[in-house]
């Protein structure tokens, strides 16, 4: 088992974090059961990714929208996306007024801060983005000055109080490398970005983009560097895009990359080596949106819909890889969940994740 400490003592006000990834198996049958659940926090606008360890939790809160700018007739950005930290009694932001994306009717399905990670000290967050509204020849994103932050890292230097700097543009390296090639996307979309999941890799992230369909590595220096792009698949005779959401680094160091693949049954877990194809480490899943390995080695993963419908917000699950092979199910009050870490015995998942002020933080106890 490989353990990976974080220390931000400036902006995570001493709180330190862990994450722990270990090796699993291939997955078979499948049975359903009832874990013990207890709300870690609630009221949150769009929970996403997060991270936890020593009895706390930092997630990312897509936010709920506001009233800046309207790039279209439904959705309209605010200053509503944050890094908040949770843990029993306590809801802080640690960094709020990220840059928002929601409908102008709920404030629901927002796009803005997806996933956080640490790496020599310093808190970087990837902003996910509105993968259709990307520059096909620059690659900006439509936002302008009202979120430049957007379809990018942003990084916090251990410093109070926060200041943020600008980091890698994926939408920007979509538009000049386009690593897939555009497999599989319609006429007039073969180059979209949406940045979705990241992890600490090397002396910098590894960072998955859902509208690219790549998994990249980004540099201290900002540069980016293309390690797979995740092949499309023939469901029913229509070809799917991977749309990878998540990315763990494993003990043997490879990484490991969950995709939403909009179709059911037809999401996957691959195993990726750099220069090395991709590979399937489980398949057989449907909307997954993250994926964290438990102390016995067992993968686990998040799917917002079991059945494949992603609207409106349902049932989920999570479910376990166990270790001869067969999955456990565990559905009972997860709905639309879309993130998951593991601190020791407990697992923390974003439970109601499309749903402005009614998002939580559920820890769970698996038999």
């Amino acid at each position: 088992m490989k353990r990976r400490l974080f220390r931000t003592a400036a902006v995570l006000i001493g709180a330190a974090l862990l994450a722990s990834t270990v090796p699993a198996s291939a997955v078979s049958a499948s049975k359903r059961t009832t874990p013990q659940a207890t709300v870690l926090a609630s009221g949150l606008n769009g929970p996403r990714h997060l991270v936890a360890g020593f009895g706390f939790v930092v997630v990312a809160e897509a936010g709920n929208g506001g009233t800046l700018t309207c790039p279209n007739a439904t959705q309209c950005l605010g200053r509503t996306g944050s890094i908040t930290l949770v843990g029993p009694g306590l809801k802080y932001p640690l960094i709020s007024g990220l840059p928002s994306l929601a409908n102008q009717s709920d404030g629901g399905y927002a796009v803005g801060p997806a996933d956080l990670a640490i790496n020599n000290g310093e808190l970087s967050v990837v902003m996910s983005n509105l993968a259709s509204g990307v520059d096909p020849v620059t690659g900006a994103n439509p936002f302008g000055v009202h979120g430049p932050e957007m379809g990018r890292l942003v990084h916090y230097p251990p410093a109070l109080p926060p200041t943020a700097q600008l980091g890698a543009d994926f939408g920007v390296y979509e538009v000049q490398n386009n690593p897939d090639g555009g497999a599989g996307a319609p006429a007039g979309a073969e180059k979209e970005s949406n940045p979705y999941g990241m992890t600490a890799y090397g002396d910098g992230y590894a960072v998955v983009d859902a509208g690219a369909n790549s998994l990249l590595w980004v540099r201290p220096n900002n540069v980016i560097q293309t390690i797979a792009a995740l092949p499309t698949k023939v469901v029913n005779g229509q070809v799917v895009q991977s749309a990878p959401t998540a990315v763990e680094v494993g003990p043997d160091g490879a990484l490991y990359v969950s995709e939403i693949s909009a179709r059911p049954g037809s999401a996957r877990v691959y195993r990726v080596v750099p220069g090395q194809a991709p590979t399937v480490y489980a398949d057989g899943f449907s909307l997954l949106t993250d994926l964290a390995f438990d102390s016995q080695g067992r993968l686990l993963v998040t799917s917002m819909h079991t059945s494949g419908a992603m609207f409106p917000p349902s049932q989920g699950a999570v479910i376990r890889v166990e270790a001869n092979g067969s999955r456990t199910t565990y559905s009972t009050g997860i709905v639309s969940p879309t993130g998951i870490t593991v601190a020791g015995s407990d697992i923390y998942v974003s439970n109601k994740g499309l749903q402005a002020g009614q998002g939580e933080v559920i820890k769970l106890r698996l038999p």
